[in-house]
């Protein structure tokens, strides 16, 4: 074993300092010879030592690479672009389910089925993440990947609101979600020193998939009708999905013990960064859900408008690579304090757009800087976690909270865009974001008070 291959000291002492490792150090203890014991005298075991016994995690070394991680990489950015991938096309189907087959509703009704759809991806990460930690991870990729065409082959023939709120919304979020964690938490058995720049591989598969989904969604419904468009979405679908259904595997022994593990938010920065992350999240999706509708109250074609989401997606696959290849050399949480500043700030900036030329330009800015807060949230997490094979547990319970943020953030915006104009809904997205920001802000310092360091 190299160097290189092991993790740091430091990592070392935070790992036998787990709950788990304390335990089994005092039951190591309790082996040894007592010197206030006479020798022959029997000791009755005390029953409230019958704790579950799991290997400490002494030593524990990342491959940083190979054939076999890389292929990993390639199975969760698969994933991804099924995922997030797919969601991150909702602009499409809100422009279409407004114009064409759900002409009754309102801009904020139809957000519910995207909003409801992010909120299940978040939300079934809550449990994803427990299971994949206690039983690997195909035990959830195969099941959910069955599940994630069977909903979008459900939505190809629907004809009500309800059908899609159920269909796309509930059933496609809850697969989703199932994909995404477990694609992030393998990442983070196979890589360390790299962590960042693959997780940002990784995530880039959500903007390869938004950039080509609402592409072939709006070409396929020019050509022919709504059914087989979305059809031809599950059978693309179908044919991927095989592929981290193979290549995913876990590395590390599976975690044994509770199935949450609440005493994860006794560390106040996980705490604070799970809070930042539920404020990021609320503003986060307003612009990938209405820029489209923006784009048509400017007096741009329906095909242009569809395209923005693309070119959003599109400047956000280099916005998720670059920002992690650099947040493994000028440190993570530092590049997670950045990214969000800057978004939040394109944001506002939104207020001042009057014209086609100057949202194509926002948008191309947006889709970058939005991407590195996408990519750089599960590095973090993973620097914060202090057992690798807690990381599903710890990544699921933080989407579970930031669930409820998906679940009202676009449906607020819309409510406001409907009763008050985009000017209320921008400033709600921004605002959210600020606030979001600041407390990433506060979990930084707390971790680490100097500010000149690599963290």
């Amino acid at each position: 074993m190299t160097k290189t291959d092991s993790i740091s000291s430091k990592e070392l002492e935070t790992l036998n300092n787990t709950p788990q490792a304390r335990s089994e150090k005092d039951l190591g203890n309790l082996s040894a010879p007592n010197p206030d014991i006479e020798e022959g005298t029997i000791v009755e075991e005390d029953p409230t030592l019958d704790v579950e016994k799991q290997e400490p995690p002494s030593e524990i070394t990342f491959p940083d690479g190979g054939a076999q991680a890389w292929f990993i990489v390639l199975g969760a950015a698969i994933a991804m672009f099924c995922s997030f991938g797919y969601v991150n096309a909702f602009g499409v189907y809100e422009s279409y389910y407004l114009t064409v087959i759900l002409k009754n509703k309102t801009a904020d009704d139809i957000a519910w089925i995207g909003s409801i759809q992010i909120a299940f991806i978040f939300g079934s990460g809550l449990f994803a993440g427990s299971i994949f930690d206690r039983y690997g991870a195909r035990i959830i990729i195969i099941p959910s990947s069955i599940l994630l065409v069977t909903s979008i082959m459900l939505t190809s023939i629907c004809k009500e609101y309800y059908q899609f709120l159920l269909c796309q919304g509930i059933l496609g979020g809850l697969s989703q979600g199932a994909l995404y964690t477990p694609a992030i938490g393998v990442i983070g058995q196979y890589f360390n020193k790299k962590r960042a720049a693959a997780m940002g591989l990784v995530v880039a598969g959500s903007s390869l998939g938004g950039v080509i989904l609402p592409i072939m969604l709006a070409n396929l419904l020019e050509r022919t009708s709504f059914g087989w468009t979305v059809r031809s979405i599950g059978f693309l679908f179908a044919g991927l999905l095989s592929i981290p259904c193979f290549t995913m595997v876990e590395r590390l022994p599976h975690r044994k013990g509770t199935f949450f593990l609440p005493e994860a938010f006794k560390n106040l920065t996980y705490s604070l960064f799970v809070a930042a992350f539920f404020f990021i999240l609320w503003g986060l999706f307003t612009p990938f859900f209405f820029i489209p509708t923006y784009a048509l109250n400017l007096g741009m074609s329906h095909s242009m408008s569809i395209y923005l989401v693309s070119i959003l997606n599109g400047l956000s696959f280099p916005g998720r690579v670059l920002p992690g290849i650099l947040a493994d050399k000028l440190g993570r949480m530092n590049l997670m304090i950045i990214t969000p500043i800057i978004t939040s700030l394109l944001i506002w900036c939104w207020l001042a757009i009057d014209s086609a030329t100057g949202l194509i330009v926002l948008t191309a800015f947006f889709g970058f800087w939005s991407g590195s807060v996408i990519s750089l949230f599960p590095a973090v997490m993973a620097q914060i976690v202090p057992n690798p094979r807690e990381m599903g547990t710890y990544i699921g319970m933080a989407m579970g909270i930031s669930g409820v943020a998906g679940l009202t953030g676009s449906p607020i915006a819309g409510a406001l865009l409907t009763h008050y104009g985009y000017t209320a809904a921008i400033s709600f997205s921004g605002s959210c974001m600020a606030v979001g920001t600041t407390l990433l802000v506060v979990a930084r310092l707390y971790h680490d008070r100097r500010i000149l360091v690599v963290v």
